[in-house]
């Protein structure tokens, strides 16, 4: 395998000594300095092919932060809905059972870490993006680095835009000194940026790759994740074209068995649109990650998920705990791999698969007007017939809120354990009402995340950066 080559610098290595020479090594609690200090190195690394490749490595690197995909998102994202439970107290004094029980302060230092991270990546897109126009590069390959940036970028601020509400929003690589005029933008407008960042990217990406390249985000990626954008913002009409693309002119399909998306010797197959990638086994470089929802004091995933699943539903075995050898956690039959000796997994994490953008097809044409019989109805009952349980009809779904509650508990069904349940429930105003039947009653305010109080301190402006309401 080639020195350079994507799967080895999206687990580290390569990216390890590229981000030396960036000086980006900072997942700070401050983002304040954006800009490297040894300004004469980055202006001297940015000048061949490889040198973008590398950089572009290292951005992925960012994603598969223990602070993103790699770890924090499990609690921050999954165990904050309805489908997880944290049921360990003591650990690390607190910090995620306090996160899914709705009572993280704001010195939350996962909360803290998530957001670094998330603006670290952010930073080493904008120092491609900031410098890729003045080398001289092929046009295609350049094309190419730029799209995966801003693919990359978008990601990136859809998570923090739905975690935080309003961000500082953050274009380029600046100085110090431009640092300390960031404001938390609206949020109209950091998603007109990511909207702006896809829409490039569709153009600017490739369909698919070939060899070691296999993985990175593709045009139909960047396109898929705007129509989930799109769906978020409730602009149901615009998302609708953007997502039938996918569905009838890319080369995605639903596999026949569900588990078989999940497989360990399966990766990038037809139904993955864009997935973290790991390799385990290679110590010192945290190549690997630590067991997704594992946990050694009894079961973590919550009663109200498995009760959801109807009788034969072929998803269900999907979040059974099965005991990992060698090890003392159990974990989901979903993300289950054996440990290495180097106590990491290799399995990938999905960001989009086509039964999301199915599911979020239907949705879009629903809300743009409910049809007893077209393709709404038919895109729903892919994802179910390939669960094995019976499609609706339209008289079981005989008005557009009941088919609107469907694709929703559909998509917790079919997405469990995949980041995507408390987007869901946040974006259609179910939080409340849906971890109410867990036992825990969820404040008002808490529906998105405090900003980290590091923060809060170094700017230090109230009327600029002011806290989230309630915190």
């Amino acid at each position: 395998m080639k020195t350079n080559s994507f799967v080895r610098a999206f687990g580290h290595q390569t990216a390890m000594a590229t981000l030396f020479v960036l000086g980006l090594a900072a997942c700070r609690s401050d983002f304040l300095d954006l800009k490297p200090q040894s300004q004469p190195n980055v202006d001297n690394f940015y000048q061949t092919a490889n040198d973008f490749n590398n950089a572009v490595n290292g951005a992925y690197d960012a994603l598969q932060s223990p602070n993103q995909y790699g770890g924090d998102f499990n609690t921050i994202v999954e165990a904050r809905s309805d489908n997880v439970l944290d049921n360990d107290p003591s650990s690390n004094a607190g910090l995620r059972y306090n996160i899914d029980r709705f009572i993280e302060p704001t010195t939350n230092t996962v909360l803290r870490d998530t957001w670094g991270s998330l603006y670290t990546g952010i930073n080493r897109t904008n120092l491609i993006l900031d410098k890729i126009d003045a080398v001289s590069i092929d046009a295609g390959l350049k094309a190419r680095y730029r799209g995966e940036a801003q693919f990359i970028r978008a990601l990136s601020y859809f998570n923090l835009v739905r975690l935080w509400g309003r961000v500082p929003l953050v274009l380029t690589a600046g100085t110090t000194a431009d640092s300390r005029s960031y404001v938390r933008n609206e949020v109209t407008d950091v998603y007109a940026a990511i909207e702006k960042d896809l829409t490039e990217a569709v153009t600017n990406l490739p369909a698919s790759y070939t060899g070691a390249d296999v993985g990175r985000a593709t045009a139909g990626a960047a396109r898929a994740l705007l129509g989930k954008v799109l769906v978020t913002e409730k602009k149901y009409s615009q998302a609708v074209p953007i997502l039938r693309e996918v569905v009838t002119s890319g080369p995605y399909r639903l596999l026949a068995n569900v588990a078989d998306v999940f497989a360990v010797n399966n990766k990038n197959n037809a139904e993955i649109v864009f997935a973290i990638k790991f390799r385990k086994g290679v110590g010192g470089v945290s190549e690997g990650h630590a067991l997704w929802f594992g946990t050694n004091i009894g079961d973590n995933i919550e009663k109200s998920l498995r009760s959801a699943y109807p009788a034969g539903d072929k998803r269900l075995p999907l979040t059974v705990q099965v005991p990992v050898p060698s090890n003392v956690n159990v974990v989901p039959r979903k993300f289950y791999d054996e440990v290495s000796a180097t106590n990491d997994v290799g399995n990938d994490f999905p960001v989009l698969r086509f039964a999301d953008v199915l599911l979020l097809y239907a949705e879009a044409l629903n809300e743009v007007g409910y049809q007893p019989d077209g393709d709404a109805f038919r895109s729903l009952n892919q994802v179910r017939s390939r669960a094995g349980i019976e499609p609706y009809t339209p008289a079981q779904l005989a008005s557009q809120a009941a088919f609107r509650d469907a694709v929703i508990n559909e998509r917790r069904l079919e997405l469990a354990l995949e980041s995507d349940r408390w987007f869901d429930l946040i974006r259609t105003g179910r939080a409340v009402e849906a971890i109410k039947v867990t036992g825990i009653t969820v404040p008002a305010n808490r529906l998105i995340y405090p900003i980290p109080q590091a923060e809060i301190d170094v700017y230090n402006n109230p009327a600029t950066f002011p806290q989230n309401p309630g915190y």
